[in-house]
């Protein structure tokens, strides 16, 4: 029960300092805005107009005015290696909602993105998923990725099997990074990116990383190529707390932020379970 109440307490806090700031994040330069703390990445996962049963969504509308806000802010988005510091937006897991709702919008504006895929269920339903419902969802095809690619959508690998990696043996640590990174390199010539699942990565998962020949590693504090920072939004996300986790500040708004991407992920755990055979 304190634990709720400290949650309202907080809510109605933060709310406040929302409503009585004098500041505001939006930007009125016509200058491209350079980051000073590197390069992180912005994280969708489902976008689709039908309401969904988990917090790993965005609505069309919603992802379009996220995308028109960083345009309108002088924003670019880049992709990895592309510069020292940026935002790089990024989708994990590979649906077909992506192909379906975010790639028409994607086009719109002219943003690259990174699409990590699950390998082993490219074509296929999300089988690997713990879902309240029991709806599956379909992966996206092969050939939805050769024909993104062609419009300059980049891919990575999101492991072969969407496995808590920090939990596997050294050698299923390495078959989860390294054939994932065979078959995508002879499926579409290039991988040079991963995103670990569930955000989980060790000194041994980034070891393995390394080895594979990866050169960027999404999920971590942001110290390295390896462990680049990962700004989830979610369908609770609207401009101001969009805002909020790109440019880091207001400090206070920022820290809540990230307090509940940690309770929202923690709402994963079940997947995380059942992906440990």
């Amino acid at each position: 029960m304190l634990f709720w109440q400290f949650l309202v307490g907080l809510f109605w806090l933060v709310l406040n300092l929302v409503r009585n700031s004098k500041k505001t994040l939006e930007l009125t330069s016509d200058k491209m805005v350079r980051f000073s703390n590197g390069i992180k990445a912005l994280q969708f996962h489902r976008i689709t107009p039908k309401f969904q049963l988990c917090g790993t969504w965005n609505k069309p509308v919603q992802f379009e005015g996220f995308l028109e806000y960083l345009c309108k802010n002088g924003i670019e988005a880049i992709l990895p290696g592309q510069r020292d510091s940026g935002i790089i937006i990024t989708f994990d897991d590979g649906e077909e909602s992506i192909y379906d709702y975010a790639f028409p919008i994607l086009k719109k504006y002219g943003v690259k993105t990174v699409v990590f895929l699950i390998v082993d269920y490219v074509g296929r339903r999300n089988l690997w998923d713990i879902t309240l419902t029991g709806k599956r969802v379909q992966h996206l095809s092969w050939d939805e990725i050769i024909e993104m690619k062609k419009w300059g959508i980049e891919f990575g690998s999101h492991t072969m099997t969407h496995r808590n990696l920090t939990k596997l043996s050294k050698e299923e640590i390495e078959h989860e990074l390294s054939e994932s990174k065979r078959v995508l390199r002879q499926k579409i010539g290039k991988c040079s990116s991963i995103s670990y699942p569930f955000n989980r990565v060790n000194s041994t998962v980034i070891k393995v990383a390394a080895n594979a020949g990866y050169k960027f590693g999404f999920g971590g504090d942001g110290s390295s190529n390896l462990l680049l920072k990962k700004e989830a939004i979610y369908i609770t996300d609207n401009t101001k707390t969009f805002a909020v986790k790109v440019f880091e500040k207001p400090d206070l708004l920022y820290r809540y932020e990230r307090i509940k991407q940690k309770v929202i992920n923690y709402f994963t755990i079940a997947t995380m379970v059942s992906r440990k055979r």
